[in-house]
C-alpha cells in the first residue's frame, strides 16, 4: 500500500516537536495513530490541545475507546492492524486541534493528483458501459433514478443533519435523474456543520471505478415497483418488536421518544459500520469480476451472516448511533429517502421510537430532507415508521411542527406542502386498507383523523406554539390555509401572547369567502366593534397592548435572568464546598498514606527482627550442639538467670571460699604449695564432709547443673586447644624470626652461624654500657675484628 508522510513541527516557537501524519493514496484513509496523543491532551485538558510528549504518550485500549466515543471516529483496521480513519474526518480533527493550515497544502495536492487518476478511470469505465448489451444496462435500470441521487445527496451533504439550522448556503445542483433539481441552498443547512456529523453514509469512499448501475439498489426486494407508485389496496405490515407497551398504552397520547442508547462497545459500532458499508457500497468491499457478478444476488440476510461470520463474538445492534449526535441507520436512511433498506431495518428489529439527541425521530429526518419528495417514497415510508407520528422531541415538537420548519428553508415549500397533504391522506385512506402481521397494533387501531386533529394539530412546543402559529410568522399561506381547512385553531396564544391570527392566519381564506375587515377585525376581538362598523382599528391602543406585551416580556426576561443567576450563585457555593470537601479529603487521603508507610516500614522492620531471632535460634543451637548441650538439657534451664553468666569468670561461691580458707589458713597463701600438696580428689573429699557437717548434703544443689558443668568444661578444652595452638603458632613465628636475625648478624659480622649465639651476650653488653646516642662505632667494630675469623 503506497502512503504519503508529511511532517511539520507543531506548537510555539521555541517549543515545537515534529508530527507526522501518514495517508494512504489507495484509499485516502489517514493513519489514527498520530492522532491519539493531541486528542488525548485535548480530551483531559478540556482545551486547545498541547504539544507536550507527543511522541512518546502512550495511549491504552480503554483511553483510546473514550477518544473514538467522544469525537464521534469511526475506524478501519488494516491486515497489521493499524487503524486508519477518513480524509473528511481526519481533516475535520486538523482542524479542530489548529493544525489544519500546516497539512492543508501537501495534501490537497496529493487529492488533486488523485482526483485526476479517478476521472481517467471514470472515462475508461464509461467506455466499457457503452459497449455493454442493453439487455445489462435495462437489468439495473430499476431503481437506479432514486438512489444515483441518494448517492449523490450524500456526496453533495444534502441529507439531513438532525440539527435546527436552517440557514443558506451556496446553490448546488443535486445530481440525479428525476426532475426534481434541488440546490442546498434550499435545504437551508448549513455543509460545513453537515461534516461533523461523521455518518458512516458520509464517511464511505464510494469508489469512481465502479459502474454506475451498482447502486443500493442491488438489495431492493420489490424491483419492479417504481417509488412513487403507491396503491391503496397495498397491505399494511405490523411489527410489535419495537411496541413498548409504556408508548402505545390505551388512550394513545403524545409520547417522548426513547433516549439514543448508550454503547461502551466500540466493537459493535465497528460491526454495524462494516454491516452498513457492506450493504449500501459493495462495489467499495470487493471490485473484482466475480464480485460484480454476485453482488446482486446477495440477499440482506445474506450480508447478516457474513458479518457475523467476520465479527463472531459481537452482535450485531441495528439501534446503536453512528454519529455523535446520536443518529441511527435508520434516522439516515430514512432521510435519503432509501426505503428498501428502511423495510429491512424495520423487518431485523430497529427501534421505531429512538431519537437523536435532541428526541427527533427516524420520520422527522425524512422530512427535514426534500429526498423522499423527489423519489415519491414519503407515503410508503409512513406504512414502516407510523409509530413516529405520535413521537415528541425535547421540545414537545410533533411531525407536524417539524413539517412547518421544514417549510421555512429555501425551496422546501413545495416539499413541506406534499409532507403535510401526504400524511393526512395516510391517515385518512388507512381506515381502508389491510393491516398484516402478528397481534393486534394500538396505534393503527386508535390513529385517526379525528384523534391526530385533538392531540396534534394544536399540540403546543415547549415555547407555546402551535404547528399553525409557526407556520403564520414563517408566511406560508399555503400550509396556513391547509391546516386551517384540517382544524387548526388561529386563536391559541404561546408563551408570548402571540397568536396565529396576530399574524394575519386565516385572513386570506375568510376575505375569499366575502368577509370585510371590519368581520375580521370582529373575529380577532369580538367585543372591539360590531358587525357592521367599518371603524379604522385604534393605533394607540395596539401600539399600547405591544409595549405592554413588550414590557411583559422584559419582566419576565429579567425574572428568567435573576432566577439563572440565583441558581448560579447556588452552583459556585456547591462548588466552593465540594471543594473544600476534595481538599480534606485529599489531606485524609495523604495523612492514610503516610500511615500505611510507616506500617509497611514497621511490618517490615518486625520481619527483619523475626529473621534475625530465627538466625541466633539457629546459630545458638549449633553452638549448644559443639558444646555437648542437647535440647533435653537445656529444656529447663533458666538462660536469663544471672546466676550462671557464660560471659562471667566461672566459680562456684561455697567450694571457693573452702579453697580461699585453706590456702590462707594452711599454706600461708602460696597457691602453688596448695596446688603441690592437694589432690583434686582430696579436695573434694573436704568440701564433700564441710557440706555433710551442716546436716544437709548441700554439694548438688549449691553445683551448678551438669550439663552446664560439662558444657564450661568443653569450652575450657576447646578454649585450651585454641590457646595451644595459637601458642604452637607464635613459637613457630619465634623460631622463625631468630633464625632470620641470626642470619643477618652471620652476614653482617661476617662469622659462622653457630658461632652468633656466643657473641651476642658480649655484643649486647658492649652496647647496653653505652648512651645509645654516645655508643662508639669504632670501638664495635674493633670488637668485631677481634672475633672474626
Amino acid at each position: 500500500m503506497s502512503v504519503v508522510e508529511v511532517t511539520k513541527l507543531i506548537g510555539e516557537e521555541g517549543h515545537q516537536v515534529p508530527l507526522t501524519l501518514k495517508r494512504s493514496n489507495e484509499t485516502g484513509y489517514f493513519l489514527l495513530k498520530p492522532f491519539l496523543p493531541l486528542l488525548q491532551q485535548l480530551l483531559s485538558g478540556e482545551g486547545d490541545a498541547t504539544i507536550d510528549d507527543v511522541g512518546s504518550t502512550e495511549i491504552d485500549a480503554q483511553q483510546e475507546d473514550r477518544i473514538l466515543s467522544k469525537y464521534g471516529i469511526l475506524v478501519d483496521t488494516d491486515d497489521s492492524n493499524e487503524k486508519w480513519i477518513t480524509g473528511e474526518k481526519a481533516f475535520e480533527l486538523m482542524q479542530l486541534l489548529n493544525i489544519l493550515h500546516l497539512f492543508r497544502e501537501n495534501f490537497e495536492k496529493q487529492a488533486d493528483g488523485d482526483e485526476n487518476y479517478h476521472q481517467q478511470q471514470q472515462q475508461q469505465q464509461q467506455q466499457q458501459l457503452q459497449q455493454e448489451s442493453p439487455h445489462d444496462q435495462d437489468h439495473a435500470g430499476s431503481g437506479t433514478a432514486v438512489n444515483n441521487r441518494e448517492l449523490e445527496g450524500l456526496k453533495n451533504e444534502s441529507g439531513d443533519s438532525g440539527a435546527s439550522s436552517h440557514s443558506s448556503g451556496k446553490d448546488e445542483d443535486v445530481s440525479g435523474s428525476n426532475s426534481h433539481k434541488r440546490p442546498n441552498n434550499e435545504l437551508g443547512i448549513n455543509v460545513e456543520a453537515q461534516r461533523e456529523l461523521g455518518s458512516p453514509l458520509k464517511r464511505l469512499r464510494l469508489d469512481r471505478n465502479s459502474p454506475p448501475d451498482e447502486t443500493m439498489a442491488s438489495f431492493a426486494t420489490t424491483t419492479d415497483v417504481k417509488p412513487a407508485e403507491v396503491s391503496n389496496t397495498r397491505s399494511i405490515v405490523t411489527y410489535n418488536h419495537d411496541l413498548n407497551p409504556s408508548l402505545v398504552s390505551v388512550p394513545l397520547s403524545i409520547k417522548r421518544s426513547q433516549s439514543p442508547p448508550i454503547v461502551p462497545d466500540n466493537n459493535q459500532r465497528m460491526k454495524l459500520e462494516a454491516f452498513l458499508q457492506r450493504l449500501l457500497f459493495p462495489e467499495v468491499q470487493d471490485l473484482s469480476s466475480a464480485a460484480h457478478d454476485t453482488h446482486h444476488q446477495m440477499t440482506f440476510e445474506t450480508l447478516l451472516h457474513e458479518v457475523d461470520m467476520t465479527f463472531p463474538d459481537v452482535s450485531l445492534n441495528l439501534n446503536v448511533p453512528v454519529d455523535e449526535h446520536g443518529n441511527t441507520p435508520l434516522h439516515w436512511l430514512a432521510s435519503i429517502a432509501n426505503l428498501d433498506v428502511v423495510k429491512q431495518l424495520v423487518k431485523n428489529g430497529s427501534n421505531r421510537f429512538l431519537g437523536d439527541n435532541i428526541g427527533e425521530s427516524a420520520l422527522v429526518k425524512a422530512v427535514k430532507s426534500v429526498n423522499n419528495y423527489d423519489s415519491g417514497t414519503f407515503e410508503e415510508l409512513l406504512d414502516y415508521l407510523y409509530p413516529c407520528l405520535i413521537l415528541e422531541d425535547s421540545m414537545n415538537r410533533t411531525i407536524l411542527h417539524h413539517i412547518v420548519i421544514t417549510s421555512g428553508m429555501t425551496g422546501c415549500s413545495s416539499a413541506a406542502k406534499y409532507y403535510l397533504d401526504i400524511l393526512m391522506g395516510w391517515i385518512v385512506k388507512k381506515q381502508s386498507r389491510s393491516i398484516e402481521g402478528s397481534g393486534s397494533d394500538p396505534i393503527l387501531d386508535t390513529l385517526d383523523l379525528k384523534w391526530v386533529i385533538s392531540h396534534m394539530l394544536n399540540a403546543p412546543d415547549s415555547n407555546g406554539d402551535t404547528c399553525l402559529n409557526i407556520a403564520s410568522r414563517l408566511g406560508n399561506v399555503a400550509l396556513v390555509d391547509a391546516l386551517l381547512d384540517y382544524g387548526a385553531d388561529p386563536y391559541v396564544a404561546n408563551k408570548s401572547g402571540l397568536r396565529p391570527v396576530d399574524f394575519g392566519a386565516g385572513t386570506s381564506k375568510l376575505l375569499s369567502n366575502g368577509i370585510s375587515t371590519a368581520g375580521l377585525n370582529h373575529l380577532a376581538d369580538p367585543a372591539s366593534t360590531t358587525a357592521g362598523d367599518t371603524k379604522v382599528p385604534d393605533t394607540m391602543s395596539l401600539i399600547e397592548e405591544m409595549q405592554a406585551l413588550l414590557g411583559t416580556v422584559s419582566k419576565d426576561y429579567d425574572s428568567e435572568v435573576k432566577e439563572h443567576q440565583e441558581k448560579l450563585d447556588r452552583l459556585h457555593k456547591d462548588l466552593n464546598s465540594h471543594r473544600e470537601m476534595l481538599a480534606a479529603c485529599r489531606d485524609r487521603l495523604a495523612h492514610a498514606k503516610q500511615l500505611q508507610d510507616e506500617h509497611a516500614l514497621l511490618k517490615e522492620q518486625l520481619a527483619n527482627i523475626k529473621k534475625e531471632i530465627q538466625e541466633e535460634e539457629e546459630s545458638f543451637r549449633l553452638e549448644s550442639k559443639q558444646l555437648g548441650i542437647s535440647p533435653d538439657d537445656d529444656s529447663g534451664a533458666d538462660w536469663d538467670s544471672s546466676e550462671f553468666d557464660a560471659d562471667e569468670p566461672f566459680r562456684v561461691d561455697f567450694i571457693y571460699d573452702i579453697l580461699e580458707n585453706k590456702l590462707v589458713n594452711e599454706y600461708g597463701g602460696n597457691i602453688d604449695k596448695l596446688l603441690a600438696t592437694e589432690s583434686v580428689d582430696k579436695i573434694l573429699k573436704h568440701v564433700r564432709s564441710t557440706c555433710s557437717q551442716n546436716g544437709e548434703d548441700k554439694l548438688e544443689t549449691m553445683l551448678p547443673p551438669s550439663f552446664l558443668l560439662k558444657a564450661r568444661i568443653n569450652a575450657y578444652k576447646r578454649n585450651g586447644d585454641r590457646l595451644n595452638s595459637t601458642i604452637d603458632v607464635i613459637k613457630q613465628k619465634q623460631s622463625d624470626l631468630e633464625s632470620k636475625f641470626r642470619r643477618v648478624l652471620c652476614l653482617c659480622l661476617k662469622v659462622d652461624e653457630d658461632k652468633v649465639d656466643g657473641m651476642l651476650d658480649g655484643l649486647l653488653q658492649a652496647i647496653s654500657s653505652e648512651d645509645p646516642q654516645d655508643v662508639d662505632t669504632e670501638e664495635m667494630q674493633d670488637f668485631l675484628k677481634k672475633h672474626a675469623v
